[in-house]
């Protein structure tokens, strides 16, 4: 995820194009495999008493900062702060801002995706089968493929990483962690993760690019 490279991406759509493509198809293809060879060895091992005792209590509280809500509020807030408390702070307003379209941009497309998808969550199966699909369906148990809590916390590991870049790989870290509690506590398959991270990048990068051609709000 080359995120110092951001500002270069977004002045250059011709290759801010490739680096999108490349990055779905990467996405894509490390999902089918996880989907083949890793989500049901996955979801069965930390079904294991032993295992799900150990990890499930705290992967339980962890996985909620995967939750859009805290990231809408930050966003909103650091936006109403550096307008009318702080209006010199114009990074912070741009920021806020950036953030809350990403997050809508994002969320929307996962959204999208789960419609059109209709994965059955892994909690659903008693053998963790990862091939059970029903499409167009709104019933959340239905909803596995991708992970919304994994787009969330990409999209805001992204932006976080760009207000403090020093720290990029602490946000890639915990961004990552909080995608695998999603496993641990069989909301989600591995390769749903996978995916979802994708769309949170991606759709960051696209939101950015988005209001840097059409408004004064973007980043660079």
């Amino acid at each position: 995820m080359p995120i110092p490279q951001i500002g270069e991406l977004l002045a250059n759509p011709q290759k801010l194009t490739w680096h999108i493509l490349r990055v779905i198809i990467a996405s894509l293809v490390l999902s089918l495999l996880a989907a083949f060879f890793l989500d049901q060895s996955f979801s069965a091992y930390f079904s294991q008493p032993e295992i799900r005792d150990l990890y499930r209590p705290t992967a339980r509280i962890l996985t909620d900062f995967g939750l859009s809500e805290y990231y809408f509020l930050l966003a909103i807030t650091t936006w109403a702060f550096a307008k009318w408390v702080t209006p010199k702070k114009d990074f912070a307003r741009r920021w806020g801002l950036n953030l809350l379209v990403a997050l809508l941009v994002c969320g929307a497309i996962t959204h999208i995706i789960k419609f059109l998808v209709g994965r059955q969550r892994p909690h659903k199966s008693p053998d963790f089968d990862p091939w059970v699909f029903t499409p167009f369906t709104t019933h959340w148990h239905w909803h596995s493929f991708s992970s919304g809590h994994s787009q969330v916390i990409f999209t805001a590991a992204t932006m976080m990483s760009l207000a403090f870049p020093k720290w990029r790989w602490l946000w890639i870290f915990f961004a990552i962690s909080i995608c695998l509690t999603r496993v641990i506590v069989h909301d989600h398959f591995f390769s749903d993760t996978i995916f979802g991270a994708c769309v949170g990048y991606v759709g960051t990068l696209m939101a950015l690019y988005l209001m840097r051609a059409k408004t004064r709000n973007g980043l660079y």
